[in-house]
């Protein structure tokens, strides 16, 4: 690389505004080759990869064995969660044994990221993997469908007896309001032009709809303390990172009423980016339990500052008048 940052000549894929350069990154998970330039957006603050890659391109950056094509079964849900599920987001039919009052206590510092229960509610998650999400809601009682571009994923899902569209979501053309539930958990990053995206899971909502999402946060305290070695960069597969600011932007525009966003962090993420940043080889630091219990620490300064590495947002199609 030249002592002279590259030119960035592509607008924000976000709002459109213009981009500054950010960073060169490399592969540090897959060991591709090369580095890759990302620009911010002076306007909205969004960190994109530019120039964006070839849908040829995209499609390299995943090999067949990338880990959330694989098939997983679902843990059994503990008395509490159970509990928290119940009082505070509507899944009557579940019995734990715990009192309704234990589960509003647990809701506010656990189980925040649960979905609001709808009774024979159906549901679509884009981007299913091998479809362990899929499963899960399926024994919480909903009617869930999925999305999946990589083959090997979708055929794992249909095995499972799941119904799984091959493709890209516009592909599947689903009609007008046919959704209660869109989620896409740590899709959105790997999109590279995200506003028809957003308009299509609007189209595809009912009114009332609730569209889930998850995805790194670019305003995290860990990407400020260790920068281009912060885990959750995922150089080249994570084409834009997003904050709360510009995902509310990017929701607002297409119709969407925001109803909650919040930050969250977990060990595995300051010790994955730790061993990045020292270049560890060896035994991984989020499986030494001193390092665990130290790396406790940041998440509760991250959740202290408001400087979550995850963004996890509701947003809902309004309803008709």
């Amino acid at each position: 690389m030249s002592d002279h940052p590259p030119v960035i000549e592509q607008d924000c894929p976000v709002c459109g505004g213009n981009g500054r350069f950010a960073y060169m990154g490399k592969d540090l998970l897959m060991g591709l080759p090369g580095e890759y330039c990302y620009a911010e957006c002076a306007s909205c603050g969004a960190v994109y990869q530019a120039p964006t890659p070839s849908s040829g391109t995209i499609a390299s950056f995943y090999p067949d064995d990338y880990e959330p094509y694989r098939a997983g079964g679902t843990k059994e849900l503990n008395p509490l969660e159970k509990s928290v599920l119940r009082a505070r987001y509507g899944y009557r039919h579940l019995s734990g044994g715990l009192p309704d009052w234990l589960g509003q206590l647990a809701a506010t510092f656990a189980y925040r990221d649960a979905i609001p229960y709808r009774e024979n509610g159906r549901l679509l998650d884009v981007g299913c993997g091998g479809g362990k999400f899929l499963l899960a809601m399926r024994k919480l009682g909903w009617r869930p469908e999925g999305v999946e571009f990589n083959e090997s994923a979708a055929r794992t899902c249909r095995e499972s007896g799941l119904e799984v569209f091959r493709g890209e979501l516009a592909e599947a053309a689903f009609p007008d309001e046919s959704f209660d539930v869109v989620t896409a958990r740590h899709v959105i990053e790997h999109i590279p032009d995200p506003r028809p995206f957003i308009a299509e899971i609007f189209r595809i909502l009912k009114p009332g709809g609730l569209m889930v999402l998850k995805t790194p946060n670019s305003q995290a305290l860990g990407r400020g303390w260790f920068g281009a070695n912060w885990y959750a960069n995922d150089v080249p597969r994570h084409l834009i990172l997003f904050a709360p600011n510009n995902l509310r932007l990017l929701a607002t525009r297409a119709g969407f009423r925001e109803k909650t966003t919040e930050t969250f962090s977990t060990p595995k993420m300051v010790l994955n980016s730790w061993d990045y940043r020292t270049g560890n080889r060896g035994r991984p630091s989020k499986k030494r339990k001193l390092r665990r219990i130290i790396a406790r620490l940041y998440v509760l300064a991250a959740a202290l500052s408001g400087h979550g590495d995850e963004i996890f947002c509701i947003y809902q199609k309004p309803r008709r008048p």
